[in-house]
């Protein structure tokens, strides 16, 4: 100030223009510090906000992630059959270490929220509830520990890769035919050693040959040697044994049977770790989600406590302009937004000498908030038991008390930021269960598979009537929900129930063409990922038939995927919050009773969220608390001003979660407080988790972020272009083993030929190469033209001439060769030459390897190739080439199958020898 106005001279800190340059000095200050920490979040090399860099890095699809919860299996045995209902259950694993010999408590397998709490305040146990919360959860005593049958084998097992087994079972009533074991597609089976292979004693098991498997199919069959009703059970690929499971075996100091080596298991749940929190105690909610938002459940819920619950700020209040229009006469009418014409509404009314109504003050409450309503002067207080009288009581006060809070509301205009920050941490974060794609994957799979079903459906019902000389009135009535009555009649079913059903074979793709075009639609939407609800089930149940719409509902259990999906991507974690908006129907200010607005979802970001989609973004802050972020109208929808929303949410996640095997082994009752003790015992006679808990994982660190964002454009494929973008993208899809690519022109456009090598057999079928071209469709290059086929095998012609050592038998030479050089496994995990998955696309027979592979089988002094090439084909000079080669999208075979010549033909021409 002395350089810049050297005539004031005044230094008193009191003086009044001293005051205001220190105000103002220390405004800019704040101003400055703000275009700092501006222009530190704009980059991410130098960003600190863990808000920004997850924005930052978003830019660039690269998925940041905040951490994700751990998963587990728990199995329950019981004594009795038992039923616990959705909410009223979770499970605890308790952590003894801390406590010392005399203060370890007795704890039984069941416990309830009083014994829980006193464990919480010494920190030594981590709860897990149910991820799927809205289906009751049956345990019967017979699922305990299921025998598998072995068709009476002495010696029998499971080999590594099994995707099936026999479960022993047993009559409840045979005369009705029905059986003690109640499994059925969907539902979770543990398969389990419980005795050493050797010994034959339960201590030396191996605790690593357990594994959880999701059945996908229950056939009820019979061993009709024995008459023992059995259960033929199947699960997914993707759920394969891992390890060979031995069922029967010889073992101990005689080599005596041992039977039961491994059983079966059900009353088997899927848990993550995390407890639900509401806002009149922690961990009581019912918990009637999925952590997610999505599939099962909606996230956490309330089981009529009070939850967390936060307001939306009101809009201020915009008054109309008193310019005149650019067109047409200005006719002096309301104007501004909805606040201000309320409030020049209730202004007219009190100056006209019109009290205001109770009802006029809980619709200003919500329009412009209770606490600016306060400060006005305008509220409400009580008159009696039901009775509320406004303040102030007079028209005169009331409309000075308006003009006061719309010259408040109107200033200062600016929409005030809403970013609530839930009250509890670290809040759960978990994949979507079932994760979508499961579901839709599925679906699709049901759907496709209905035409093939309706013709079998069709010779069966023929065979029968051919046998049984007519059809029953459930036959009929299943043919005419197919065809319609009309058709039936003009075909003489009654009459001529064969030549009528022969005619509904062989006319049947005519008479169903529209329903299958309707089936085309739908199965085109489920493989593009679109989870279809439950009215498409309705929808097949009503026009081809309730057996056709079996395990189509989106909530269906075998709709859930593998068990496999116990391991979670944390990238496509969500945070496990709702929220819902309450109404005047929700018990009243305190937000306490039935929420019955409408539900916000967690999305990981509002990019694809339209304007009426009520998704809301979690964000991790740098104290691990979570913040909300809503939608701006455009993307994603805005909260109602004035509103308030109930949050319910869970706590836990991490490493924390990822407990050991057995830990596990409580189960833990939801009580009321004032519920007293008294009650019957529930049948549980055991808790306990097979398998250790996995996929807790901590957020992930900035530093991380920046050193691997940048480089994640070069190690992640989001378009195909080239040949070798196919072939990858196609490589990594489910039973798909190898691809290949190619890109032709053909005079007008591009053709992106790709072809399929599937597991374990060399014609893969239709339903895979459909699905490969719609999993590519999402990332094929605008022009190119997708044909999808299996591989193009090309047959070899191969003879070779091998001397053999003196001393060495013919015979057994022979068969090592045809052997080594065959199509078949070989023993310890090795593959023959021309086994399907020992060579691949485009890759060249080389002389100089069959010559290798044939001279190092014992016995074999010298060896010669008399012919190598293309099986119906010119020699073109491979032999003196000493090499045979491939296009792309071939594949060389030599099969030497007798009854197949044109698969390939190997011969070998043995001399020498003895």
């Amino acid at each position: 100030m002395r350089l810049t106005t050297p005539q004031w001279v005044e230094r008193n800190p009191a003086d009044l223009g001293t005051t205001l340059v220190e105000l103002l000095a220390h405004t800019a200050d704040q101003i400055s510090y703000q275009q700092d920490a501006v222009a530190t979040e704009a980059y991410l090399d130098t960003a600190r906000r863990r808000v920004s860099v997850r924005r930052h890095v978003r830019l660039i699809d690269y998925p940041m992630h905040d951490g994700c919860t751990a998963r587990a299996f728990v199995t329950v045995q019981v004594v009795a059959p038992l039923t616990l209902l959705p909410g009223t259950f979770r499970f605890a694993a308790v952590d003894y270490r801390s406590y010392g010999p005399r203060e370890r408590p007795e704890l039984g397998s069941v416990i309830d929220d009083r014994e829980l709490a006193v464990l919480a305040e010494r920190g030594s146990l981590e709860v897990f509830e149910p991820v799927v919360r809205r289906a009751p959860l049956e345990l019967l005593p017979q699922h305990h520990a299921i025998r598998l049958w072995t068709w009476g084998g002495e010696v029998c097992g499971l080999p590594a890769g099994a995707t099936a087994a026999t479960l022993t079972d047993a009559w409840a009533d045979e005369d009705c035919g029905r059986r003690e074991l109640a499994l059925a597609p969907g539902d979770l089976l543990l398969l389990e050693e419980v005795k050493g292979p050797r010994t034959g004693t339960p201590g030396d098991q191996d605790p690593t040959h357990r594994q959880v498997v999701r059945l996908t199919s229950v056939t009820p069959a019979v061993d009709e040697l024995v008459g023992q009703p059995v259960l033929e059970v199947t699960w997914a690929d993707e759920d394969a044994l891992a390890f060979p499971l031995r069922l029967t075996t010889r073992g101990g100091r005689h080599c005596a049977p041992v039977a039961d080596v491994s059983v079966a298991r059900g009353n088997v749940v899927l848990v993550d770790h995390g407890q639900t929190v509401d806002g009149g105690r922690d961990g009581n909610g019912d918990g009637n989600g999925d952590g997610n938002g999505d599939g099962n459940g909606d996230g956490a819920g309330g089981d009529g406590h009070v939850p967390e619950t936060v307001s939306v700020p009101p809009v201020p209040a915009v008054l109309a302009s008193c310019d005149p229009p650019a067109f047409g006469c200005w006719d002096g009418g309301h104007g501004g937004n909805e606040v201000a014409q309320l409030l020049d509404d209730l202004i007219d009314r009190a100056q006209g000498g019109r009290e205001l109504s109770p009802d006029d003050v809980r619709r200003l409450c919500t329009a412009v908030g209770a606490e600016a309503a306060e400060r006005a002067g305008i509220g409400l207080e009580s008159a009696g038991l039901r009775a509320e009288r406004v303040l102030p009581g007079t028209a005169y006060a009331q409309a000075a008390a308006l003009r006061t809070l719309l010259a408040q509301s109107v200033y200062p205009g600016i929409v005030p930021r809403f970013r609530p920050v839930v009250g509890r941490a670290p809040v759960v974060q978990a994949v979507p269960f079932p994760q979508p794609r499961h579901v839709a994957a599925g679906q699709a799979e049901r759907l496709a598979a209905i035409p093939e079903g309706v013709r079998e459906r069709l010779v069966e019902l023929w065979r029968s009537a051919r046998d049984r000389d007519g059809l029953s009135e459930a036959e009929t009535a299943e043919l005419t929900v197919l065809f319609g009555l009309d058709v039936l009649e003009r075909l003489e079913l009654a009459r001529h129930p064969v030549r009528a059903l022969r005619e509904l074979l062989h006319r049947s793709p005519r008479l169903l063409d529209g329903k299958l075009r309707r089936l085309a639609v739908l199965t085109a939407r489920a493989r593009a990922g679109t989870v279809l609800d439950g009215r498409t089930a309705w929808e097949v149940a009503q026009t081809w038939g309730p057996a056709y719409a079996t395990g189509l509902h989106p909530d269906e259990p075998v709709l859930h995927g593998p068990a496999a999906a116990v391991l979670q991507d944390p990238r496509e974690a969500l945070p496990a919050l709702r929220l819902r908006e309450l109404t005047d129907a929700d018990g009243g200010p305190d937000g306490a009773g039935a929420e019955s607005g409408a539900l916000w979802r967690p999305r990981r970001d509002l990019l694809g969220s339209g304007a009426r989609d009520r998704h809301v973004v979690g964000e991790l802050e740098d104290d691990g608390r979570l913040a909300l972020r809503f939608g701006d109208g455009h993307h994603g929808a805005r909260p109602t001003p004035g509103s308030r929303l109930a949050v319910h949410y869970r706590i836990g996640g991490g490493t924390a979660g990822n407990v050991g095997a057995e830990a596990i082994g409580h189960l833990v009752l939801r009580r009321d407080p004032q519920e007293s003790e008294a009650g019957a015992p529930l049948p549980v006679a055991g808790v306990r988790n097979p398998l250790p808990a996995v996929g807790g994982v901590e957020p992930e660190p900035l530093e991380q972020v920046r050193q691997l964002a940048p480089l994640d454009l070069r190690r992640s494929r989001l378009r195909a272009v080239t040949a070798e973008d196919y072939a990858a993208l196609v490589g990594g899809l489910p039973g798909v083993q190898r691809a290949a690519a190619e890109i032709r022109w053909t005079g007008s456009v591009q053709e992106a030929h790709v072809a399929v090598d599937a597991y374990g057999t060399e014609d893969p079928s239709p339903a895979l190469l459909d699905a490969v071209g719609h999993a590519l469709e999402v990332y094929r290059r605008i022009g190119h033209d997708l044909v999808v086929r299996p591989a193009r095998w090309v047959p070899l012609d191969v003879a070779l001439e091998v001397c053999a050592e003196p001393g060495h038998q013919h015979g057994q030479i022979l068969a090592e060769l045809y052997r080594v050089l065959g199509d078949r496994a070989l023993s310890g995990g090795r593959l023959g030459f021309f086994h399907s998955d020992a060579l691949t696309f485009g890759e060249p027979v080389r002389l100089s390897r069959l010559v290798a592979l044939a001279a190092a089988v014992p016995g074999v002094r010298s060896v010669a190739v008399t012919r190598l090439q293309r099986m119906f084909h010119a020699d073109r000079g491979e032999r003196q080439a000493g090499v045979v080669r491939l296009g792309p999208l071939e594949i060389a075979r030599c099969d030497n199958d007798p009854d197949r010549p044109e698969n390939g033909r190997l011969v070998i021409e043995l001399g020498g020898g003895r």
